[in-house]
């Protein structure tokens, strides 16, 4: 099961870590191609403050490794499209044991780009895992970037003999009520999640409070919270 994140800990690192500078000796020799490529999969999604027009979305990313490990000199990537926003900022350890890159810079408009994340040593998965991220800081100024409330983002990866998809439409969650009719739901491969749920607690009337959602790989997407509640978010009609 995917390891679950605290709203402390997203706290902790809601700003993206500038890499260290690595030593090119640190990347073995061997050719990483010896291993199966790792998959890269989809950890998370965290919805945080915001507007109508734009809002703090993250994207925690989660890597599947045949042995458990990301070894030295590999790499893992996930395409992502997007219809309306700009690139994000990443998220990823200081200690320079592995970084994440973008094919187009931060804050730039792109339909498309890559995400990299490169292997400088031996790594095990849940280093990685519900670690790495894709961070919509939800501002549309300089050197910031922000995704549009009601458009799509798809993912895809492929390795571990294997490949990856999911498409997601980010949900509108700002107005005036649960009931604000220019609220949207969430909807992940054609699931939908009812817009009255958005909460921290999934079954709360307010409208603006904070979301983090698990792909826990077992069916069920659950809010997390404080209280360490685990209803379920259900889909239904939206």
């Amino acid at each position: 099961m995917t390891p679950q994140i605290s709203r402390r800990n997203i706290a902790k690192g809601a700003a993206w870590a500038a890499p260290a500078v690595i030593a090119t000796s640190a990347i073995p020799a061997y050719a990483a191609s010896t291993q199966i490529p790792p998959l890269g999969t989809i950890c998370s999604l965290y919805f945080g403050g915001g507007n109508r027009n734009s809002q703090t979305t993250s994207v925690y990313l989660a890597v599947e490794s045949a042995d458990g490990v990301i070894h030295a000199g590999q790499t893992v990537s996930w395409v992502v499209d997007m219809s309306r926003g700009t690139v994000p900022g990443l998220n990823y350890p200081q200690d320079g044991s592995w970084t994440l890159t973008t094919s187009v810079p931060k804050g730039q408009s792109a339909t498309q780009f890559v995400v990299t994340l490169t292997a400088n040593q031996d790594v095990p998965v849940q280093n990685v895992n519900c670690v790495a991220r894709m961070i919509w800081d939800g501002s549309a100024s300089a050197g910031s970037s922000n995704i549009s409330p009601k458009s799509t983002l798809s993912v895809t990866s492929s390795g571990n003999n294997t490949s990856y998809s999911s498409k997601i439409t980010i949900p509108q969650r700002y107005g005036t009520s649960v009931n604000d009719t220019s609220r949207t739901p969430l909807r992940i491969d054609g699931a939908c999640y009812p817009k009255i749920q958005w909460s921290d607690l999934g079954n709360s009337t307010r409208y603006d409070k904070d979301t983090i959602l698990y792909f826990n790989g077992q069916g069920p997407i659950l809010p997390d919270s404080n209280a360490n509640n685990t209803q379920k978010i259900t889909t239904g009609t939206c």
